[in-house]
C-alpha cells in the first residue's frame, strides 16, 4: 500500500485550517484534492481526491493519521483506487501540503520516494 510518513509535523487541525483546494495539470493528467474533512477527534483527516490519466478518472480519499510527532499519508482502504502513477502523485501532493504547513518537517518512511517533491525520504 502506498504511504508516506511526514516526521516533525504538528497537528491536523492547523493543516485543516490551512487547506485550500489543489489542482495540478500536466498534459492529459489532472490531479485534484478538492476538500478536507477533519474527524472530531482531530487525529484523522480525509482528503477528497481525483486523479485523471489517459482519460480515466479515479475518485478516492487520502487518509491522514496523526501520530506522536508525525502524520501518515495513505489511501483510505474503503475507496481502494488502482495504484497508478497519478494516484501516487496525488498522495505526494498531500504530503507536500503537510511540508508547507510544517516547514521544519521531513519525509520519513515511504514507498513513494520518486513522487515526493524536495524528497529527503528514507
Amino acid at each position: 500500500m502506498p504511504h508516506v510518513v511526514v516526521d516533525g509535523a504538528g497537528d491536523l487541525h492547523a493543516l485543516y485550517q490551512a487547506f485550500t483546494p489543489m489542482l495540478q495539470r500536466d498534459g492529459q493528467e489532472i490531479l485534484k484534492i478538492q476538500d478536507c474533512y477533519l474527524a472530531k477527534s482531530g487525529r484523522e483527516a480525509l482528503l477528497d481526491a481525483v486523479a485523471i490519466e489517459q482519460g480515466t478518472a479515479q475518485s478516492f480519499f487520502i487518509q491522514l493519521k496523526q501520530h506522536e510527532a508525525a502524520i501518515t499519508v495513505r489511501l483510505l482502504p474503503a475507496t481502494d483506487p488502482e495504484k497508478t502513477p497519478a494516484v501516487k502523485k496525488t498522495m505526494a501532493m498531500a504530503a507536500a501540503l503537510i511540508r508547507r504547513v510544517y516547514p521544519a518537517s521531513r519525509y520519513g518512511k515511504t514507498n513513494l520516494q520518486e513522487f515526493l517533491i524536495g524528497s529527503d525520504a528514507q
